[in-house]
């Protein structure tokens, strides 16, 4: 118990600012948890620009990184 408290709280801290990064086509959003979803689909949105990022069924989070897998639009 002692330990999954340590654990929860391992990711409480100063918040930094998420860059996203483009790999082939997927658009990688790191440094957001899990329920900062909308917050990591605004971020994507701004670095594609006018048309945004193309969401996707597929869209997930995996290892601390928002992955929208279709990129921009």
């Amino acid at each position: 118990m002692v330990l999954a408290l340590t654990l929860g709280l391992a990711g409480c801290g100063a918040a930094t600012k998420p860059v996203v990064t483009r790999g082939s086509e997927r658009l990688r959003v790191p440094g957001l948890a899990y329920w900062q979803g909308a917050e990591a689909k605004r971020l994507a949105d701004a670095q594609c620009g006018a048309r945004g990022v193309r969401p996707s069924a597929y869209d997930r989070y995996e290892a601390g990184t928002w992955v929208f897998v279709e990129g921009c639009a």
